[in-house]
């Protein structure tokens, strides 16, 4: 086990990276990072955080954030603990005053052992070569208002992401989304977006009223191992929502034998679900499908490419042998974007109770098999 410090350092909406290209065999060789290393004996985070910020900068200091731990693991490389800091509130070796976050950031390259260090523009970070996991603490090391502190696992194989929990609960990364738990500080951002009732009442529920009905929609039902606060790359704040849910054992009907409440449980769901191959033949392992996407954000395929992935962790990671889907009866949004995503018509209940509303809607019921996403597999890689 090695313990690392990694520190990004802010001015102008810049922020001073490094990019590995000198080191042979340099797991980040090509990558931009941010600065730090290895702890030496004897160090706590903070030192080490120090001395590596001024033996690779020349800068000291004086205004940070202990932000959160990663756990990084690459293969069979040693397991990584990486304690990250954002520095807004430095000064160079020699002067007097502390600089800060106001200062203009100039153009000058530094070359070093290890690689070129440069002032980036803040949103530049997730487009440059990088370790796709570093999309989620970026994400939240820069988030305003602050992130409280946190606990990132992630796990890595010849390169590629497999696996990345925050707090516990799964993490999934795509092209343009990161999908992650639902914090406490989302809960102003998830107003702005579920006070509309073009977004709830389709959907059969109503309008939020004020961020701190939200805050507690987050706490009571948001909180689920499985569902899913979704978050632009570039940006810090949930734009809609996606979820696993209702986990069950059924027969092939549907008919249901074990139902899973995973609100009583604090770990991740796949801890508590049945492991591969417990599941008796003729009995099924399932799940409903939930989701919803802010106004402004539709028609870009975003919704789509969430549940995708969502779908793809719920087969491969989870076990399950089938995936619910339904649409309230003129939802036609929403009856198009699970045709896109592979569902399949199963019944309709005509006298499906809405108990949110208060209400009795027909619902179209449709349904997703294991076999049936691998045969589309090859069509959506």
């Amino acid at each position: 086990m090695r313990e690392t410090s990694l520190v990004y350092i802010v001015k102008d909406e810049k922020v001073l990276m490094l990019h590995r290209i000198r080191k042979e065999n340099d797991e980040n060789h090509g990558k931009w990072i941010g600065v730090g290393g290895k702890f030496e004996q004897g160090e706590c985070p903070e030192d080490c955080m120090r001395r590596e910020v001024l033996e690779e900068t020349g800068l000291h200091i004086d205004r940070y954030r202990y932000c959160g731990i990663v756990t990084f693991q690459n293969d069979d490389a040693e397991t990584e603990f990486m304690h990250l800091f954002l520095v807004t509130a430095f000064h160079k070796a020699g002067e007097n005053q502390p600089g800060d976050a106001g200062q203009s950031a100039d153009g000058e390259v530094i070359s070093f052992e290890e690689g070129d260090l440069a002032w980036l523009p803040k949103d530049r970070l997730t487009r440059i070569p990088h370790w796709a996991g570093d999309r989620i603490f970026l994400s939240l090391i820069f988030a305003e208002p602050e992130v409280p502190f946190f606990s990132l696992k992630l796990v890595y194989r010849k390169g590629d992401l497999i696996h990345a929990s925050l707090n516990e609960h799964n993490c999934l990364v795509t092209e343009r989304l990161i999908l992650r738990p639902f914090l406490e500080r989302d809960a102003c951002s998830l107003y702005e977006q579920a006070k509309n009732p073009a977004i709830g009442l389709p959907a059969g529920w109503p309008p939020h009223k004020s961020p701190q009905e939200s805050l507690g929609v987050i706490r009571d039902v948001l909180s689920r191992p499985e569902a899913y606060a979704i978050v632009l790359r570039d940006t810090a704040d949930p734009v809609g929502a996606v979820a696993l849910q209702n986990f069950r054992l059924a027969d092939e009907n549907g008919s249901l034998l074990t139902f899973y409440d995973e609100r009583r449980t604090k770990s991740p769901l796949v801890c508590t679900m049945p492991e591969s191959g417990e599941v008796q033949p003729g009995v099924q392992f399932e799940a409903e499908l939930g989701y919803w996407l802010g106004e402004k954000y539709w028609g870009a395929g975003l919704m789509t490419e969430a549940a995708q992935a969502v779908i793809a962790h719920g087969f491969r990671d989870l076990n399950l042998s089938r995936i619910w889907c339904g649409f309230y009866r003129g939802n036609e949004r929403s009856a198009a974007t699970q045709k896109r995503l592979g569902f399949h018509y199963h019944h309709v209940n005509g006298k499906a109770e809405v108990k949110l509303l208060g209400e009795v809607r027909e619902e179209t019921v449709n349904v997703m098999t294991r076999e049936e996403w691998l045969d589309d597999l090859p069509l959506r890689v």
